[in-house]
């Protein structure tokens, strides 16, 4: 596969059902997990949100800057699928996906949407909306989830991630899990935030490569704990 929204895809058709992202929040009973099926109805509400509602794609920019948790890897998908490239510089974005807590980065851009974990799948009441801003499971909700109407718009060849193509960003996760040293369908575990790109690669494009998963644990509070009860093989 040359692109992340390809790796994605070929999980998607190898196991549909089986867990691909975890998610442990601070309280000791949330806890959140969805499959690869589960993930493509969200990836896919994303999809037509930016292609159909804000008619973007391939040549279009999209700022994200999200924490660790299973929505978030809903627009990252969303937007590659959808053929944008995602930057972290926000005056080259079209659109942003944010938290409530990193929103001023993205007020120059024309189309934002917040994020609120706490609130992953009720979403957030206006009053708690930046100026401007939109929520994001307010905006997709709306939106068609049929994955097999969704056709990828960007090549290997094109931007992905600041500049660098689809392929060059598959290859980096490929030199990534092999120095890993990563079997097939590896489970993997981290406590880590997401602070950017190399968090991406390895907590998000990784799993994807191997035909994984991974169990994000907030504050990696009880990391090796969860670790045996998620029955993960690498901590990362």
């Amino acid at each position: 596969m040359t692109s992340p929204e390809g790796l994605f895809a070929a999980l998607l058709a190898a196991a549909p059902a089986q867990p691909f992202v975890t998610y442990y929040g601070d309280g000791s009973h949330d806890r959140a997990e969805l499959s690869a099926r589960s993930l493509a109805n969200w990836v896919a509400k994303t999809y037509f949100l930016l292609t159909d509602e804000l008619s973007l794609g391939r040549g279009n920019a999209a700022y994200v800057d999200l924490p660790a948790h299973w929505i978030s890897v809903a627009p990252l998908l969303g937007c590659w699928t959808a053929g944008l490239e995602v930057v972290t510089d926000p005056t080259r974005a079209d659109v942003g996906f944010v938290d409530s807590e990193r929103a001023l980065h993205a007020v120059e851009i024309p189309d934002v949407f917040v994020i609120a974990p706490e609130s992953a799948v009720a979403g957030l009441t206006p009053d708690r909306l930046p100026p401007g801003m939109a929520d994001y499971v307010a905006a997709v909700r709306p939106q068609a989830d049929a994955w097999a109407t969704v056709r990828p718009l960007a090549t290997g060849a094109d931007p992905a991630l600041d500049s660098e193509s689809r392929a060059e960003l598959v290859a980096d996760a490929t030199d990534r899990a092999r120095a890993l040293g990563l079997d097939t369908g590896a489970r993997l575990i981290t406590g880590r935030d997401w602070q950017g790109p190399r968090d991406w690669v390895d907590l998000l494009l990784v799993p994807l490569v191997v035909g994984g998963s991974i169990v994000f644990v907030r504050h990696g509070s009880d990391l090796e704990r969860r670790r045996v009860q998620e029955r993960a093989t690498v901590v990362v």
